[in-house]
């Protein structure tokens, strides 16, 4: 996902699913190394980052749905939306706070 301000700050949120741990997670991710680098640094105190390693892949990666039911796809995706909607809009007013 991508929106005005997001692209802007040359940034984007990724909904993406962890095999490892079987659940979504919501992954900010930069354009570029650089740009990755930059945010992670800048973020370092917010919950979702971890102080010690950036991801290799994102800035960081939030937990968005921590038990899916995949018995219902309806279900799922419509618990998956109204994460995101709240999880999004948190991550927006922390980026704006670090600007």
């Amino acid at each position: 996902m991508q929106n005005d301000y997001l692209k802007k700050k040359k940034l984007k949120l990724a909904i993406v699913f962890n095999h490892k741990n079987a659940n979504f997670e919501l992954w900010l991710l930069g354009q570029t190394k650089d740009v990755q680098i930059l945010y992670w640094r800048k973020l370092r105190e917010v919950k979702w980052v971890n102080k010690e390693v950036m991801p290799e892949y994102s800035i960081f990666e939030a937990p968005l749905l921590l038990a899916p039911d995949f018995d219902s796809s309806t279900k799922l995706s419509k618990s998956i939306h109204t994460q995101f909607e709240s999880l999004s809009q948190e991550i927006f007013n922390t980026l704006e706070a670090y600007e």
